[in-house]
């Protein structure tokens, strides 16, 4: 541990990072140009170096922790946790983290969340971050043959416009709110696999983030709106991306497509009132 020393990503140093991220997470070029141009702030990326190698890195992505309350908080969801391989089990990640909480205990964020990778981390956060579980999601598998003939048709929308449908659908209740820059990440990201944000003319209160998985599942990362039309909603995204199976992530308040309630991240800086369900949205994979 002696060895490590840690600070703050450089101006002009994303492409330094590049081999750290692909060795660890084995990301293309293309994920990494898209990750580099949005995701990429400088005093947001946390770097670790084993003497004069670049070893470790953290990415604190900005949010605003909305409250049920009608009170907002600054926040931010770490992103990319990553040690060389060679240098794991030296406490690098755990070092970082701890920097995460450095920043909570100076103020300059209310709230931190991280999305455990396995149930197994789970753990891990609660000891190196303090970390609480506190957002969930409601998980759903259909089939298209069990819903109902599509009669909302989506259309692609930009990051902005999402931005605003989302926060209209989540008003009056816990939820992480992104900026439009890191809503393009996403949608960048799911464009890259067939997919990409969507609204619904016929409903114009829903959203979505979606693609296809390599075995042409659809993957939902994001379906909000009145629970009446997303059935509905759900038919047309599967007819128009041509999936006749779908994976779907919903709030955990929603009811209208089944599907249990599972853990999906924990927090740190803030406690979770007890029967509370926050909501992170998309994880940005």
């Amino acid at each position: 541990m002696d060895d490590l020393r840690f600070r703050p990503a450089r101006a002009g140093e994303g492409p330094r990072l590049r081999p750290l991220w692909q060795e660890c997470f084995g990301d293309s070029q293309d994920f990494w140009e898209v990750y580099e141009t949005l995701a990429f702030s400088p005093q947001q990326v946390e770097l670790g170096f084993w003497e004069k190698t670049l070893c470790a890195m953290m990415t604190l992505l900005p949010g605003t922790l909305h409250t049920q309350a009608g009170t907002t908080k600054k926040a931010a969801c770490i992103y990319g946790l990553a040690t060389l391989p060679h240098y794991q089990g030296r406490g690098a990640a755990t070092a970082l983290l701890k920097r995460a909480v450095e920043r909570l205990k100076d103020g300059e964020l209310n709230c931190v969340a991280v999305v455990p990778d396995t149930s197994e981390l789970y753990p891990f956060y609660a000891k190196a971050l303090g970390a609480e579980t506190a957002f969930y999601i409601r998980f759903a598998e259909k089939e298209r043959q069990s819903l109902e003939k599509a009669h909302m048709f989506p259309r692609p929308i930009g990051a902005e416009g999402y931005v605003d449908l989302r926060r209209r659908a989540l008003k009056g209740r816990n939820f992480m709110e992104w900026g439009g820059r890191l809503v393009e990440f996403q949608r960048q990201i799911s464009q890259g696999e067939g997919g990409g944000l969507f609204s619904f003319p016929q409903a114009p209160q829903c959203c979505a983030a979606a693609e296809i998985d390599e075995e042409g599942r659809l993957q939902v990362r994001e379906l909000l709106g009145p629970e009446e039309a997303l059935e509905g909603c759900l038919a047309g995204l599967m007819d128009m991306l041509g999936c006749q199976r779908a994976q779907v992530r919903l709030p955990p308040w929603s009811q209208a497509l089944g599907g249990e309630k599972e853990p999906f991240a924990m927090v740190s800086g803030r406690p979770v009132p007890a029967g509370e369900e926050w909501y992170l949205g998309f994880d940005f994979a």
